[in-house]
């Protein structure tokens, strides 16, 4: 009964630390249900699986390949797939896993899988702000006229989309060997973006939470 008052006391005298550890397990049940949801698992292999063809259609030159990228977005983050980054530039890469049916244009498309449909934002148009706040960041950091181009890999071979929504893996490796040396300097570039990537979880955690709803 004295043990048990004086872990009441204790908790007591401690309610600051009490209340951070609790805020503390919470985000990491609600993380681990975020990573191991079937959609989270599916996307992380499609990414795996762009990660490792990045990997080796580029192991012969000077580049830099980060996956998982995150990085500010005004007051939050935003989460890039992919980023390459080497003579030519800065390619920004969307990853997405899914199967089925994509049809549509604009900035909303419709998915249809077995007998299932929803609606889902365009990933060009998410890409397109992925792109756009590297520009803003490099120029911050006063890197002018780097080249920032984009790309969108379905990574399932059991999905269909309208030309121009995306390409496949092969069609990617394609892209990465069609870019030309822009004399930018991968190793410079590289360490600016790793400088300014968010470590909050926090903000990690609501992006994570953000894209399964997309």
């Amino acid at each position: 009964m004295e043990k048990f008052n004086d872990i009441i006391n204790y908790i007591i005298e401690n309610q600051i630390l009490c209340a951070v550890i609790a805020v503390l397990i919470l985000l990491i049940i609600l993380y681990l249900c975020s990573y191991f949801s079937k959609g989270n698992r599916k996307g992380r292999a499609a990414e795996k699986k762009v990660a490792n063809a990045l990997r080796k259609v580029s192991r012969k030159d000077n580049v830099h390949i980060m996956n998982n990228v995150y990085l500010p977005l005004y007051k939050k983050a935003c989460e890039i797939d992919h980023l390459v980054i080497g003579k030519f530039g800065i390619l920004v890469i969307e990853t997405k896993g899914v199967s089925g049916e994509i049809t549509g244009s604009g900035e909303f498309l419709t998915h249809k899988i077995g007998k299932n449909t929803h609606t889902f934002r365009n990933p060009q148009y998410q890409n397109k702000t992925h792109m756009d706040n590297i520009v803003h960041h490099l120029k911050k950091g006063r890197f002018y006229d780097i080249p920032v181009k984009g790309a969108v890999v379905f990574a399932a071979k059991d999905v269909t989309y309208p030309k121009g929504v995306g390409m496949d893996i092969e069609t990617l490796k394609k892209f990465y060997q069609s870019q030309h040396n822009a004399g930018v300097d991968p190793d410079v570039i590289y360490d600016y973006i790793r400088s300014i990537r968010v470590h909050d979880p926090l903000k990690k955690l609501s992006v994570r939470r953000r894209s399964k709803r997309d």
